[in-house]
């Protein structure tokens, strides 16, 4: 039981570790809804490494979104949790520069990419049938 329950740990640790660029705090400007908007990212490994809290705050809207590998799928998935009491689950599939969520036609996009060279995180959400992001958030790591 102990080999399968560390087994169990390994698995959900290195399914993680594409999101695990994101883990720090964030400070960001950009554009939501045609409107210039300042935005703070903070995220952290929580429950022993398994997953990532992530509280993000773009103008006065606020979500919540935790990461986690699902073994059983084999997948990373994303919980997102915004106002007033949404909840939503997709799959996130690794890009060449971030990660992809992969929500159903009529819902949002949303990408996020990071550029190492100059420790940059950028948010994006496009609509459907958008080819420019109706939010765009570019974040850089706040010292410490």
């Amino acid at each position: 039981m102990s080999e399968d329950w560390e087994r169990q740990f390994v698995v959900a640790r290195s399914g993680l570790a594409p999101a695990l660029v994101l883990v720090g705090g964030w400070s960001g400007e950009g554009i939501a809804h045609g409107e210039p908007v300042t935005a703070a990212l903070d995220v952290r490994a929580v429950l022993q490494g398994t997953s990532i809290e992530v509280q993000e705050r773009v103008g006065d809207h606020e979500d919540v979104c935790y990461y986690r590998f699902d073994a059983s799928t084999g997948q990373l998935r994303v919980l997102h949790l915004m106002a007033p009491a949404i909840v939503n689950e997709y799959a996130v599939e690794p890009s060449l520069d971030g990660l992809v969520w992969v929500t159903p036609p009529s819902a949002p996009a949303v990408v996020w990419s990071y550029d190492p060279l100059g420790d940059v995180l950028t948010s994006e959400v496009y609509w459907p049938d958008q080819r420019i992001p109706e939010v765009r958030i570019r974040y850089r790591r706040r010292p410490g």
